[in-house]
């Protein structure tokens, strides 16, 4: 794809980021510049944002083998954009270079669903419910193309200006190959977070059954305003997945879907949506 053809760079900005798609910088005199702000710095990749684009590069390590995973990570997340294609579930993706591991999206000035709702001084049911519905609707998009994200929480989900949530964030996600796009399938490049993560082999390839358990400690999120398990760390989170001792959630609106996804009760996302309009109307 041509930079240049689908986004408007700024006069001043444009010669530095052309230059570190056209050589494969991952760090060049963009980064550098000072209307180019950083906004973070992820597991894989550094992101920056100018005007209303975010610019996504690979992460730079200090041993050189590192850095060619965060350039493999990137390249899936770019992949990942360009199976999915423009959808009302998903981050937009501007541009991409896959073989750099580079991605431009739109900037959501909203930023993310967790920290919107821990901003809000209280939430609507009404309000839950239709994130809840959307962030399924977004899982099952991914796994309808093949995708599994395999780092679901609250914070992958971003508001757009109406509020709608979009799924982002793919550069630790796997997916099938892609005869129409030409594209290879690739194994999952991360693991989820211990509070999402299900009990399992971590050297297996994420599946949209872990996608799914994520899911349920991400819809946990959304409704308790925390992460399951939140008291304890690392593995000791993983414990007690393991022995089927889960946070209590009978009171919770979501307590029936949460518990499903952990329990592995939902064969697909699109089962998950259909148990949520008849257990809560979503």
């Amino acid at each position: 794809m041509s930079l240049t053809k689908h986004i408007p760079v700024p006069v001043g900005l444009a010669m530095p980021v052309l230059t570190a798609f056209a050589l494969g910088a991952v760090v060049t005199t963009a980064i550098f510049n000072p209307r180019l702000n950083l906004l973070m710095i992820g597991s894989f990749a550094e992101t920056y944002k100018f005007h209303d684009w975010m610019l996504k590069i690979p992460r730079v390590d200090d041993e050189a083998l590192g850095t060619e995973d965060n350039i493999r990570a990137m390249s899936n997340e770019a992949s990942a954009y360009l199976i999915l294609g423009r959808h009302t579930r998903i981050a937009e993706c501007l541009d991409d270079n896959r073989s750099k591991g580079l991605v431009i999206l739109r900037y959501y000035p909203h930023g993310n669903l967790r920290d919107h709702i821990a901003k809000m001084p209280s939430v609507s049911p009404t309000e839950l419910k239709t994130w809840a519905r959307q962030m399924i609707e977004g899982v099952a998009e991914i796994h309808r193309n093949g995708i599994r994200h395999s780092d679901l929480r609250l914070d992958q989900w971003l508001l757009d200006e109406k509020l709608d949530a979009r799924l982002c964030d793919f550069n630790a996600s796997g997916f099938d190959a892609n005869e129409r796009l030409g594209l290879e399938g690739s194994k999952s490049a991360g693991l989820e977070a211990y509070s999402h993560f299900m009990p399992r082999n971590s050297q297996i390839d994420s599946t949209e059954l872990s996608d799914l358990f994520a899911l349920g400690s991400s819809l946990y999120e959304l409704e308790v305003g925390h992460i399951p398990f939140a008291e304890l760390e690392g593995e000791a989170v993983t414990e007690q997945f393991e022995a089927g001792k889960y946070p209590d959630v009978d009171a919770l609106c979501f307590g029936d879907l949460i518990q499903g996804c952990w329990k592995g009760e939902f064969k697909s996302a699109a089962d998950l949506l259909e148990a949520g309009v008849k257990s809560c109307n979503l």
